[in-house]
């Protein structure tokens, strides 16, 4: 393992304990955003740079910043709801039934050595004609959620802005 991989890993890794720990929904995206740039590192490592670019540009810069737009666009934090026990528990088991699952399939894989790709399938031509090609229908559905995502926040913000300042007082 070299050591420009394991810096990627570890900048991953710390990058996805920030985005599940914390509390702030805006700071775990950023922490998304981390984890994202180490995986962009990672792909460097492999000897993929354009994928490496494309990682930072696609999922950094389009889906964490999509993100952020829409955590501030619509009002998250409400202290009047508090996460029960019960969820917590619930969001646990959920967490560790996903990781027993991921681990079940990552120890029956077989990572031996496989067959040595050619530097041509990273290449911008074939992961061009991969995208517009056999990866079309994965390519627009992420846009097609990308401007849902957009949409929903800017529709939260517009329902919040059209009620009465006192609707709040009235409900209670």
């Amino acid at each position: 393992m070299s050591l420009h991989f394991a810096i990627a890993a570890v900048v991953s890794l710390v990058g996805a304990l920030l985005a599940v720990t914390q509390a702030n929904i805006l700071h775990a995206v950023f922490g998304l955003a981390i984890a994202l740039v180490g995986v962009a590192g990672v792909f460097f490592t492999l000897d993929s740079p354009f994928v490496a670019i494309m990682e930072v540009l696609i999922y950094v810069g389009g889906i964490a910043v999509t993100m952020i737009f829409a955590v501030m666009l619509s009002s998250v934090s409400n202290p009047k709801e508090r996460e029960s026990a019960g969820r917590r528990l619930l969001a646990a088991l959920v967490a560790v039934a996903f990781f027993v699952g991921g681990a079940l399939v990552i120890a029956h894989a077989d990572f031996g050595p496989g067959k040595k790709l050619p530097p041509s399938a990273w290449g911008l031509e074939q992961v061009g004609r991969d995208l517009l090609g056999r990866f079309n229908l994965a390519f627009e559905t992420l846009s097609i959620v990308l401007l849902l995502a957009i949409v929903g926040a800017i529709v939260i913000v517009r329902k919040e802005s059209a009620m009465p300042a006192n609707a709040d007082e009235e409900a209670s």
